[in-house]
């Protein structure tokens, strides 16, 4: 009996061995086992969810996208916008230099001739103005059709309203002004064949335009005047002198417009002394 007993025993050790000594199926399982057999496993709410918020963020980035779009094609119509100004700008500087030296060879001109008069008192055809005191004689007044003629001591002054002559501000003669020269051309050569004249030229005290001063527009004036005696009407140049006074000696206070209308004048002041001829 005993010898029963002990083969069974050892039948049942070398059972369990051969079955990996594996606890009997009644007994609770291993934590290790369990937590192997309980594996997570994603449900579809889970999937979902993720799904949700990829959507969620690919909607914010196209949002982004468009937001960047829009600012770049406004940064581009502000660069344009910009390059149209810098090209107006460079456009509106170019003229102004062009003005500009425009307005400075004029000025240089006035300037030149006005320096050729100041720097000699020579007539264009050679002769120096002095007094002749053996050649003294009174003059006589004569009227001159739409001029003035008035005694000034021992000298006749004839005074030629610039405005009948020029545009205001300008040294260009006007169309009418030539029928007026021609006259007092005639009345000169009568009456004061051989005296000496001098041609002054005066302005109201208004800025002249173009940065012209006002003796440079005053000499500029009188020399159209003498040019227009001495080559349209040929008397002797030189009879004549050109004087630029500017606005130095007004006839009328420059206050009103009628006192800068009298101001704006030629004057020919014709002188007692002579000059000789050939």
């Amino acid at each position: 009996m005993r010898r029963l007993f002990r083969r069974v025993a050892v039948g049942t050790v070398g059972l369990m061995v051969l079955t990996g000594c594996n606890p009997s199926p009644y007994l609770p399982s291993s934590p290790t086992a369990a937590a192997w057999q309980q594996a997570p496993v994603q449900t579809p709410a889970a999937n979902q969810a993720e799904i949700f918020d990829l959507n969620r963020r690919a909607t914010a980035l196209d949002a982004n996208n468009r937001d960047l779009h829009a600012q770049l094609a406004q940064s581009r119509q502000q660069v344009q916008l910009l390059q149209q100004q810098v090209s107006l700008l460079q456009k509106q500087l170019s003229e102004t230099a062009q003005r500009l030296q425009q307005t400075q060879l004029a000025k240089e001109e006035s300037e030149r001739k006005f320096e050729a008069l100041q720097a000699s008192t020579t007539r264009r055809g050679g002769a120096i103005i002095t007094a002749n005191t053996n050649a003294r004689q009174a003059l006589r007044l004569i009227e001159i059709p739409g001029l003035n003629a008035r005694q000034d001591g021992d000298t006749i002054r004839i005074t030629l309203p610039t405005d009948q002559l020029f545009p205001i501000g300008t040294a260009q003669l006007v169309g009418t002004a030539f029928p007026v020269l021609d006259g007092l051309a005639a009345e000169l050569a009568r009456n004061y064949p051989r005296q000496l004249i001098a041609i002054e030229g005066h302005t109201d005290n208004a800025p002249v335009a173009g940065g012209v001063s006002s003796h440079q527009l005053a000499a500029a004036q009188a020399i159209a005047v003498f040019d227009t005696l001495t080559r349209r009407n040929r008397l002797p140049a030189q009879q004549f002198s050109v004087i630029a006074q500017g606005a130095n000696r007004p006839a009328a206070p420059n206050t009103t417009q009628a006192g800068q209308t009298a101001n704006r004048r030629i004057e020919l002041v014709v002188q007692p002394e002579t000059v000789d001829l050939p």
